[in-house]
Parts: structure tokens; C-alpha cells; sequence
């Protein structure tokens, strides 16, 4: 349905007054569950971000078309993130869930939200509904307590959606006025979103000074939630935890490759052919060569273990850079450096919410809903996992990112060959030779005090190196390059990064 706005009165347009036709389009019957709405430079953006305030109120999804640089314009407040991509995404069915992806076209949107698979229904305010008057409700202070135990960053909005709901409202849900204010008051508290989405990807780019590799392929999604956290006891004062994770189990997720390239032995020459190491670079700030398309020189190929100079923020006088937050805190990494073949991953992570509600109103205003808690991380539920034949290790020498690295442990790779007198694929012996799922989750804190109003930006890179291994740690490539300059040795890599806008308060 076509929206069209003219300020002007019917007797002035016809006179040739009125302004420029809106292009603005609603469309709420396409695609079931979601209203899309496309915009471009002739719409009036403040009547666009209002009505997408409006939608969000009333708990609809939203899903918003048009060139990324319009779209960023468009930022609602309290929305903490934006995607930079041509369709963003909003699903407020449990605290604000914010998406991003690049269509490449009408047809291929609509696929890709028509096959979306949404965080929960969304609590859609219909006029049968609004039956909670303002002045009925009473004001009342809540004692809120309970445990979060969340596979994922999504999942933990919505668990905090649900038992808030629990202690607050009869029957476990809001209704009417009461819906929209607490709505507004869960977007405060918990955010959440996509910061990947990999299917088979082909690496985005060449690592330098090494050379390319077509067959590494990425297979991954990774998730981010955003928790406020408001401790008065607390001589931070409030804080955020921003938690990011890769979910995904079983075959084919993580790191891999196209089909029929697993890792071999070489029964003539001896040597363990097409085997991937593997790193995930995950930080704030901007990055070195951020321009840069082809080659970033990251500096951590297997075997070598130097730092990873790329984060901006942990080089000298970085701190200070726009995009760089202050005083960040790592809480948890996982997966722990590897001991003996084996590595401690987690597969859920628990928040201890402790503090009060308020719920009320004046007569005849609106109902009045907000939160004074205390979010705290518990102790996550963790399982020990095989790794076979590699090691799995992180850096602890830097402030604002950190690097996990999974490298084959290439002597325990001859001794497994030999005592087997093995030979062809290894695709059964380690992950590295076939497909190595990262299990990768990392959560931070931030302080408000000093990051409040910041525009802060968090990066996630993920690394393959494509070896050729001999008895020793003595790794180049199977392929000789077709420069000599270049190393013997091909590293590629993909790249993905979020915007956050820290509030005021």
C-alpha cells in the first residue's frame, strides 16, 4: 500500500502547491508476520522514524528497505545498534532484536524474510486488547529474583522477556497500555542480534604477505546481545555486557572447505596435505587497513606466534581513537586453551537478576513501567570436548580484543599416522582436516560512565591458513605460488562488524 503525503490543502494542490509525493511504502501482507517498509531521499525521514517508534509500541516486526546510508539516518532511539546493510530488521517480540543483511534484490528479500525464523511472537496490540486502562492500574513496586541460564545471546532476551513478564503481570503477559510501556522498558535492558550470517562463503579476502586460497569455506552465524546492568552498590555505577557467540552444531558448521579437498596424508612424499589452521580475532575499535580489500597482514600464521597487530585500540596511543571504549572488561572466553586433545567449551551461560520493578500510574496518563536491576554473570555450564591432533590457545597480552587460534599439533599427527600406518584422508582423525567448529563465545563489560553517548565498534575476523605439514611444525602449502615474492603459504580470511551506540543514561 502506497502512503502519499501532501501538507499542502486540496484547494492549494490543485493549484500546484502541495510538496513532492512520498515514496514511503508499507507493505503488511507479503511477508506473514513482518511490515516492510521502503524508504528513499524523497520521504520525510521524521514521519518515517515515528512511525517505525509506533510499530516497535505496538509490537511489530519491521523490516526496513532502502541505500544503507538512508537507513542509518533512520536509527530510533534507544535502538543501540545498526547494521550498515540495505534491509535492517526489527523484531521486538522479546526485548529489540536488530538485523541486518544485504539484498541483492525485491525477489531475494522476500526470500529471505519469508524463510526468517523470528525470536518469538510478537505481542501485537489490536483494539480488542487495549483494555487496560491507565487508571486502573495501581502503582506497585515489585521484588524481582531469579536465574537466566541462555544457550545463546537471543535466547537470553527472550528468557528475560518471559519471567519479567511472570513476576509483574497476571497470567504472565501485558496488556493493553501496559503492553507498549513494558516493551519500551525491555528494549532499555536487553538487545540482540545477528553479527554474522555465513553459508558456505568464500573468503573475502587474502591475508598478506600469503597468497589465496579458493577452497577454505565459512559456514556460521554469529549472535550478540546487549545487557544493562544497574548495581547502585556498585562503584562502576551501570554497566553493559555485551555477549557475542557462534551457534551452530553438529556437521558443516564452522570452518571447512568445498567438497572433496579434505586434508590428506601423501603416501609418496610424506607430507599431511590441505590442512586448515584456524584463528577468531574478535575485539573494539577500528582495525588496521580497514579500507583494505584484498590483504590484511593480521601476523599470526601458524607456526608463528606473534601478536596480532590489527586492533587499533591496543597499539600505542589507541585508547583515545573514536570507536575505542573506555575501560573495557573481558568476563569470559571460551573455548579454554586446550590440555592434552582436550578444550573446555560452554554451552550455556547464567545471569543471577536481582532488584525491583515499578508498575503504575497517574490517573489519566499513561501506564508507567521501570526496572532498577542488577544483572549479574553466573557461572556458565560448560562440557569438555575432543580435540584431536591440535591445540587450541589465546592471547592474554591485550586490552581490547583477543585472539583464539587452532593449530595442528603436527608431530602427534605423525605418531597417530604412524601407529596406524594410515594413509589417505584424515577427514577422521581432526577437525582440521575436514571441519572444525569454533564453539567460539566471548563476554565483555563496559561501564556507562565514561562511554556514555560513544559510538562504539566491535569486530569479529575469521582466519584459515591452507598447509602443507611435514614431521615438525614445518607448514607451507601443496601448491607453489606463482610469484616467487610471495610466502609458499595461503592465509585467507572474513571479516564482520557491529556499531553500538552507547546511551546517555
Amino acid at each position: 500500500m502506497g502512503t502519499h503525503v501532501c501538507t499542502a490543502v486540496a484547494v492549494l494542490a490543485a493549484c500546484g502547491f502541495c510538496q513532492p509525493a512520498m515514496a514511503m511504502v508499507e507493505d503488511e501482507t507479503t511477508v506473514a508476520g513482518v511490515s516492510i517498509l521502503a524508504v528513499d531521499s524523497n520521504d520525510d525521514l521524521v514521519e518515517v522514524e515515528l512511525k517505525i517508534e509506533a510499530w516497535l509500541d505496538e509490537g511489530k516486526r519491521v523490516a526496513l528497505t532502502g541505500t544503507s546510508s538512508m537507513l542509518a539516518v533512520l536509527r530510533p532511539d534507544r535502538v543501540y545498534a545498526w547494521p550498515g546493510t540495505n534491509t535492517v530488521v526489527l523484531d521486538p517480540g522479546a526485548g529489540l532484536g536488530i538485523f541486518g543483511f544485504n539484498a541483492t534484490d525485491a525477489a531475494h528479500r522476500l526470500q529471505v524474510l519469508g524463510g526468517w525464523t523470528w525470536a518469538d511472537r510478537a505481542e501485537v496490540h489490536d483494539a480488542q486488547r487495549r483494555d487496560v486502562r491507565a487508571a486502573e492500574v495501581l502503582n506497585r513496586s515489585y521484588d524481582v529474583s531469579f536465574d537466566l541460564a541462555a544457550a545463546s545471546p537471543s535466547s537470553v532476551c527472550r528468557a528475560f522477556r518471559r519471567k519479567l513478564a511472570a513476576t509483574l503481570f497476571s497470567g504472565g503477559l501485558p496488556r493493553g497500555d501496559q503492553a507498549t510501556a513494558f516493551a519500551r522498558e525491555m528494549r532499555r535492558w536487553c538487545q540482540y542480534g545477528n553479527l554474522s550470517v555465513h553459508t558456505a562463503a568464500s573468503p573475502q579476502f587474502t591475508i598478506a604477505p600469503y597468497r589465496a586460497a579458493y577452497e577454505p569455506r565459512l559456514s556460521i552465524v554469529a549472535e550478540w546481545a546487549l545487557l544493562r546492568n544497574d548495581d547502585p552498590a556498585d562503584a562502576k555505577g551501570t554497566t553493559f555486557v555485551f555477549w557475542a557467540e557462534t551457534v551452530g552444531e553438529g556437521a558443516g558448521s564452522g570452518f571447512g572447505r568445498t567438497e572433496g579437498t579434505e586434508g590428506y596424508i601423501d603416501g609418496v612424499e610424506g607430507g599431511v596435505r590441505r590442512l586448515l589452521d584456524a584463528s577468531v580475532h574478535s575485539g573494539w575499535g577500528p582495525i588496521r587497513y580497514d579500507t583494505g580489500t584484498s590483504a590484511w597482514p593480521v601476523a599470526s600464521s601458524f607456526p608463528g606466534t606473534g601478536s596480532t597487530q590489527l586492533f587499533l585500540c591496543d597499539m600505542a596511543g589507541g585508547p583515545e581513537l573514536s570507536g575505542c571504549p573506555r575501560h573495557p572488561r573481558l568476563r569470559s572466553l571460551y573455548p579454554a586453551d586446550s590440555i592434552d586433545g582436550v578444550v573446555t567449551v560452554s554451552r550455556a551461560e547464567q545471569f543471577l537478576v536481582g532488584g525491583t520493578a515499578q508498575v503504575g500510574a497517574s490517573p489519566g496518563a499513561d501506564p508507567a513501567i521501570s526496572f532498577n536491576l542488577n544483572i549479574v554473570k553466573g557461572a556458565a555450564s560448560t562440557a569438555q570436548s575432543e580435540m584431536h591432533l591440535l591445540q587450541t590457545h589465546s592471547n592474554a597480552d591485550a586490552t581490547f580484543h583477543r585472539t583464539t587460534r587452532w593449530t595442528p599439533d603436527v608431530p602427534a599427527m605423525y605418531r597417530w599416522i604412524h601407529a596406524r600406518n594410515h594413509s589417505g584422508s584424515l577427514a577422521h582423525a581432526t577437525p582440521l582436516a575436514a571441519t572444525l567448529n569454533p564453539n567460539y563465545e566471548v563476554i565483555w563489560e563496559l561501564p556507562l560512565r565514561g562511554n556514555e553517548g560513544r559510538n562504539l565498534i566491535y569486530n569479529m575476523i575469521y582466519e584459515a591458513g591452507w598447509n602443507t605439514c611435514f614431521n615438525g611444525p614445518n607448514c607451507a602449502t601443496d601448491v607453489q605460488p606463482p610469484d616467487a615474492t610471495l610466502s609458499p603459504k595461503a592465509r585467507v580470511g572474513w571479516r564482520d562488524q557491529l556499531r553500538l551506540s552507547v546511551p546517555y543514561d
